[in-house]
């Protein structure tokens, strides 16, 4: 065979594997999607139905019992969300949308969801300001370095846990080999702790799905494994390097390099004081969920709250009964994938050409793909990943409730 021939069998056999590589990669996606939809189901109703049975519960014994039952269904879903996460982004499906803010939004919110919680555990916490404007995707980036923090605290049990910055390319503090400071116009942000660090050997591998340093027993309150390999796909993403020096011992420092926008770029902030969210009761909401055992749970923690439900499993049963009681809902909740091929869209799009564009309404399905989330946002209508815990679907119905208010006042005045 000829130096030419054997060139091209060599580059023919590479083009082949690439392709086998790729189709194993999408199928791997499409698995994770379709066993993540069919799981959240069941696990949506547990969350709802639990959360309905703790005002029914009065002794200590019985509540302690459904506290351990809410602890598993939180470690569910922390892993059932990883899984969604890496799956929604090896389909690219997430697309990051670029904006410029001040270093400072990102720090004093991570300051505010983890203060608290490293106090808990005994640790010193530490956010050093700096002053910085970034060209990123808030959103993204914040879920970055959420999965960082999450990661300190977990392999940490004394010491600190510091997050700073530096803009001027020196090396920051801390313990390990420097990983190299940032290039011109780069922020560094980095999370620091004085955990068990990371042994040389496993440094190539953390973030790799469910691999994990210092748990061998699969112990699922040191976490799942996938939170390294989900901040891997999002710097890969954002194209934000991240860099980690470690000792075993002593503890752990992540790196992520952001590009810096010119200042005068900061949009100015709107001010003025941010109003409380509130459900004012009675409400009247309509539920539409092909799941029995969903609709179910929901329609029973809705009551809870003190709302008056309409409960279907389609969007024809839906508009029958409403129409039945002569009044336009406050708030529309439904599933996207409903029977016969119908979508919870249609429901909301035929609740609002009947009562009036404004009546609040969200997505509630374990749907993943890039279609669903296309054709809600054109509907304008915000989705939540099922399972979401009660505490987060009465946050969006807050803010529902809250942004039609205003809506409602600017309209009159």
């Amino acid at each position: 065979m000829s130096l030419i021939h054997r060139l091209q069998s060599l580059e023919a056999e590479r083009d082949a594997a690439r392709e086998e590589a790729e189709r194993a990669n999408l199928a791997k996606s499409k698995f994770l999607a379709a066993a993540s939809h069919d799981l959240r189901q069941p696990l949506q109703a547990l969350f709802f139905l639990s959360a309905a049975l703790a005002r029914h519960v009065g002794d200590h014994g019985g509540r302690d019992l459904l506290s351990r039952l809410d602890q598993g269904l939180d470690t569910m879903k922390g892993l059932l969300d990883g899984l969604l996460e890496v799956s929604r982004l090896e389909a690219g499906v997430v697309t990051p949308v670029l904006e410029t803010f001040a270093v400072s939004e990102i720090t004093d919110a991570l300051d505010a969801a983890y203060g608290k919680r490293a106090a808990e555990k005994g640790l010193v916490w530490r956010v050093e300001g700096c002053d910085g404007v970034l060209r990123s995707d808030r959103g993204l980036l914040m879920q970055l370095l959420c999965n960082l923090v999450d990661n300190a605290l977990r392999y940490t049990d004394a010491g600190v846990i510091r997050i700073r910055c530096r803009a001027d390319g020196g090396s920051s503090s801390g313990s390990g080999q420097d990983g190299g400071g940032p290039e011109a116009g780069q922020l560094a942000i980095e999370v620091q702790d004085t955990g068990i660090g990371i042994p040389p050997d496993h440094l190539d591998r953390i973030f790799e799905e469910f691999h994990q340093v210092g748990n061998p027993e699969r112990d699922r309150l040191r976490g799942l494994g996938l939170g390294l390999a989900i901040v891997r796909r999002l710097s890969q993403l954002l194209d934000h390097p991240v860099q980690v020096r470690s000792v075993q011992g002593r503890g752990s420092a992540f790196r992520v390099l952001v590009p810096l926008a010119p200042a005068r770029f900061l949009a100015a902030g709107t001010g003025g004081a941010e109003r409380q969210p509130g459900i004012d009761r009675p409400r009247l909401a309509v539920l539409v969920d092909d799941d029995a055992v969903v609709l179910l749970g929901l329609q029973t923690v809705l009551t809870e709250w003190g709302f008056r439900v309409v409960a279907a499993d389609g969007t024809d049963r839906a508009m029958d009964r409403l129409a039945a009681l002569g009044r336009a809902p406050d708030l529309v909740i439904a599933d996207y994938r409903l029977r016969e091929g119908r979508v919870g869209t249609e429901v909301i799009r035929r609740v609002r050409e009947r009562y009036g564009a404004e009546v609040p309404a969200l997505i509630l399905t374990g749907e993943t793909g890039i279609d669903t989330l296309a054709d809600a946002s054109a509907h304008g209508v915000p989705v939540l990943h099922k399972p979401v815990t009660p505490r987060q679907l009465q946050a969006e119905i807050d803010r529902q409730l809250r942004d039609a208010s205003e809506d409602t006042i600017q309209a009159a005045q």
